[in-house]
């Protein structure tokens, strides 16, 4: 920001402050913030100093210093296998004799597929030992997309849980480009486990700056593609979340379920607890019915959550496990408005914390207040690197003004959420690294965004802020779609939809239909029982006639990514045509949905139909 700017931008945060000075809402969100300075003052920021560019400083580095000050303390537990500190420290150590024979050296990557489980996280360690990377590839990604992952990682060792390890093994370009696959539960790995020297393995010196792991961006529009994750960066996330917003103290256990190839298990889960030695219990994947059971087995007092796993729990049958458990606090994101009262009174969790980041963005938003349906508060909007700028969804780009400069958002307006990138980043929170791919890391930044010479991070997500600076997610760019000259948010719509009596899931998106202007809306629904059209009719009224959705999709179960992410690519280039779709499909009438007929389409598409 320039002079002038940062002396505007005092000013109307001033003026801010003395204006909202008597509301108790604005008050709560700034004792909340000034209650964790502190915290971040003598435990956090510290370690932003200390994960400079140049720096010796590494999660590897962390554990050795847990194993060293707490040895026999507990790490990491699943089922009834359990790693103290030390052990976590010495099979790191045994892997990177491992791979050390194989060859692996400083800046090489390693590839691993597997499901969570003490051994991956003590895999990712022993990479890091040796000064190398670890590729984090989804263990539910099969054929091509498979395939893509692995090359894009510049891998030339691959380490697989076995059954994933035979899928790798089956693509011919896969194993021309692995030279040595290792598979372990069951495979080569153990063996050569037991047989490495128990002799600590020397710690490879690298730069914080370097990467530690690589993780895939979902693939939900497309190839996953993989983010650099430094060391740097891993050790300010785990500081972060585990001091400031977990609050970690003794006596607390962290319980996850989600995979440990994505950010929020691995950076902030598994990261969170190694920077405040906190234990963290594992399980292999999500299961409804083990959540609650296993979470008063491990007497875990925290939780990570992605939205779609609160709601799947939210519509579980109650269980007596569910009562009196021992979590404290929540965390996670996604969690939608219409569900966060109902998750939180029914399993009585005191703490949610809800938050905003990506794998690669250089920021996050925290809520510490337990604003239902927000993302977080930016108490210094006008001085921070965080903007909204506004977004012409038809032409589905950033709207310009007469001099070709972004335009900001005013309180209420919803527009793409951009993020300023420092010349010289002061730490590796605001530092964007990128992905492998150059041209892909080039496709995020945008320049002479709101002056000349300024560079900004694209998060690709809409959102809008109140009149206390909370805010809110509204939509990723391109889920937003516009019918009838009337822009539509397809999370907003999903959100009502959703309360219909007997539906389990929804979810919408905007799909082309011959002849037609715009996008029309296509909900796609789970039910718990069969489809009824006359409630879902009554529910979709409570939303503005152009935003009720078109046609509606009747689904057996919805299709997800790994991590609880709806694929809504597919449901867009399925259509609606009942000729291809073989799911039932119901269109929207003047007084309510009825089936879509092959003779009621060809209405449609003629133009005899209105929609």
């Amino acid at each position: 920001m320039s002079p002038g700017e940062t002396a505007r931008a005092l000013v109307g945060t001033l003026g801010d402050w003395v204006r909202r000075a008597p509301d108790p809402e604005w008050y709560d969100s700034l004792k909340a913030q000034l209650g964790v300075l502190p915290t971040a003052l003598y435990r956090t920021l510290p370690w932003l100093l200390r994960a400079r560019e140049d720096h010796d400083q590494s999660l590897v580095k962390v554990v050795d210093a847990n194993a060293a000050a707490e040895p026999a303390g507990l790490a990491l537990e699943m089922h009834d296998e359990r790693l103290s500190w030390a052990e976590l420290a010495a099979l790191a150590s045994r892997v990177a004799h491992v791979l050390s024979g194989l060859g692996v050296a400083r800046g090489d990557v390693v590839a691993l597929v597997g499901r969570n489980s003490p051994l991956y996280i003590a895999i990712t360690l022993g990479v890091a030992r040796l000064g190398g990377t670890t590729a984090l590839i989804n263990y539910h990604l099969e054929g091509a997309p498979l395939s893509h992952a692995v090359k894009t990682s510049g891998a030339r060792v691959a380490i697989a849980e076995k059954q994933f390890a035979e899928l790798l093994g089956q693509r011919p370009d896969v194993r021309e480009q692995i030279e040595h696959l290792l598979s372990y539960r069951q495979g080569d790995l153990e063996e050569r486990l037991a047989l490495a020297p128990a002799k600590a393995f020397p710690r490879v010196v690298v730069p914080a700056s370097s990467d530690y792991i690589y993780i895939y961006t979902s693939g939900t529009t497309g190839l996953p593609k993989p983010c650099r994750v430094t060391h740097a960066r891993a050790l300010i996330a785990g500081a972060a979340f585990g001091q400031l917003i977990f609050e970690f103290k003794p006596g607390d256990k962290l319980y996850c379920v989600l995979p440990l190839y994505h950010s929020s298990a691995m950076l902030i889960g598994a990261g969170g607890s190694m920077m405040t030695r906190t234990p963290i219990a594992l399980r292999e994947q999500f299961s409804t019915k083990a959540f609650w059971p296993d979470v008063k087995r491990y007497h875990a007092t925290a939780i990570l959550y992605i939205g779609e796993l609160c709601r799947y729990l939210l519509n579980s049958e109650p269980t007596e496990a569910e009562q009196d458990n021992p979590v404290r606090v929540a965390l996670g994101n996604g969690l939608r408005a219409d569900v966060w009262e109902p998750f939180q009174r029914r399993f009585d969790i005191p703490m949610i914390r809800e938050f905003y980041s990506a794998t690669e963005a250089p920021g996050a938003i925290f809520n510490l207040t337990g604003k239902v349906g927000s993302i977080g508060h930016v108490p210094l909007r006008r001085l921070g690197p965080l903007k909204l700028a506004r977004y012409d969804v038809d032409r589905d780009e950033l709207l310009r003004d007469e001099r070709g400069f972004c335009v900001e958002c005013s309180g209420g307006e919803v527009g793409e959420l951009l993020i300023r990138l420092a010349d010289k980043p002061r730490s590796a929170l605001g530092d964007f690294k990128g992905y492998t791919d150059p041209g892909a890391t080039q496709k995020k930044i945008l320049k002479d965004v709101f002056r000349t010479g300024d560079r900004y991070f694209r998060s690709g997500d809409l959102m809008r802020f109140d009149d206390h600076d909370y805010f809110y997610f509204v939509d990723r760019i391109g889920d937003t779609y516009r019918w009838k000259g009337e822009n539509v948010s397809t999370a907003e719509v999903a959100e009502v939809l959703g309360s219909a009596p007997g539906v389990r899931e929804a979810t919408v998106s905007g799909v082309h239909v011959p002849g037609a202007e715009g996008q029309a809306g296509l909900a796609a629904i789970v039910c718990e029982a069969g489809f009824d059209a006359g409630s879902f009719w009554n529910t979709a009224q409570e939303l503005p006639a152009y935003a009720q959705p078109r046609f509606v999709r009747v689904l057996e179960q919805m299709r997800t990514t790994g991590t609880f992410k709806i694929q809504k690519t597919a449901l867009r280039a399925d259509g609606v045509d009942p000729a291809t779709v073989a799911d039932p499909i119901y269109v929207r009438q003047d007084d309510g949905y009825v089936p879509l007929t092959a003779d009621l389409w060809l209405k449609v598409i003629d133009g005899k139909l209105r929609l």
